[in-house]
């Protein structure tokens, strides 16, 4: 049930809160990008605070007695959009097991009038942020595949989470866009599946595990490959395993030097004034993480791959970087 309390400023109790908010939100943020399992390739998070005028608005609702500040959960929201089920499912397992209190819990979707609402969607809390009422500052997480975010967008312009009857050839429509929906999501799980079994993505396959590593050392997303060459060369030396087999030794070369590869990383980066593009370049791609893990377990293989190639050079300079000589 709705609390009401009509004599909250709710605007006043924002403004003096709204310090703590951001703060909350970032840690919630932060958190929740830790927890995205590393099989979950290209998560893209994001967060808000819900804007006060936003918030004036749905404590009035349609003009009668105010919801009180405490009845509004989503003052702070996590956003996480997967590109298949599978992912939402594992993100889902990883939220749950999270470092916070679990308030609530729901997976939404269905008729017409909830399709704005589709997805898994979490209610959090933490000891560690209050409000200027002093309450627990709770972040609402969703969590929803690329499919459901995008119709979410549209089914709100069509449903104004359900302010809005639409007439009965429109909600036809809507309920079959909605199987749509579903049918996008179910191909694009089986072709993943199938994906898994064909030998020619194998290094495409390295190179976004790889990808995934690297941008949570750099902090941020990467861009699309130029080629899959290099990534290609860099996966044959692992003596044909699995991808996943072969970027859980890079991983675990990550996690071991982690803070001296951000260090690296950093100082090579093009947004230095001192950065040299014919020495650095190498240290822009995900490939680096596999070129220094193979520098340090297998030099001379490494080595061998890349002599007379158009990498040797650039790959002895990026290895003499970390500190590795590679054998001639």
């Amino acid at each position: 049930m709705i609390e009401q309390q009509g004599n909250e400023d709710i605007a006043s109790i924002y403004r003096d809160s709204q310090e703590t908010l951001e703060l909350a939100k970032a840690a919630y943020e932060r958190t929740a990008r830790s927890l995205i399992p590393s099989e979950v390739l290209d998560a893209v998070v994001s967060s808000r605070v819900k804007d006060i005028r936003s918030l004036v608005v749905k404590a009035r609702g349609s003009g009668g007695a105010p919801r009180s500040w405490a009845s509004i959960t989503d003052k702070v929201g996590v956003r996480i959009v997967t590109s298949t089920r599978a992912d939402v499912r594992a993100v889902d397992r990883a939220l749950a097991a999270g470092p916070w209190d679990l308030v609530e819990r729901d997976v939404k979707s269905g008729d017409a009038e909830r399709l704005y609402y589709s997805g898994t969607h979490f209610l959090v809390s933490s000891n560690l942020f209050s409000d200027s009422t002093g309450g627990k500052v709770l972040a609402e997480i969703q969590i929803r595949t690329r499919a459901e975010d995008a119709w979410s967008v549209v089914s709100h312009k069509l449903l104004y989470k359900g302010l809005v009857e639409p007439p009965k050839r429109m909600r036809r429509v809507i309920a079959r866009l909605t199987v749509l929906v579903e049918m996008f999501d179910d191909d694009v799980q089986r072709m993943f599946r199938k994906r898994r079994k064909q030998a020619a993505y194998r290094p495409a396959r390295f190179y976004e595990l790889l990808e995934g590593m690297y941008e949570g050392l750099v902090g941020e997303y990467g861009v699309p490959p130029a080629d899959l060459e290099l990534a290609a060369v860099l996966f044959a030396l692992y003596l044909d395993v699995d991808p996943r087999e072969a970027a859980d030794q890079v991983r675990a070369f990550v996690a071991s030097e982690r803070e001296r590869l951000e260090s690296l990383l950093a100082e090579r980066s093009p947004r230095r004034q001192d950065y040299l593009d014919s020495r650095d370049w190498l240290f822009n791609l995900p490939e680096v993480l596999a070129v220094l893990e193979r520098a340090v377990a297998a030099p001379y293989a490494l080595a061998d791959v890349m002599r007379d190639t158009e990498y040797q050079g650039i790959v002895r300079r990026t290895c003499a970087a970390y500190g590795v000589t590679l054998p001639e």
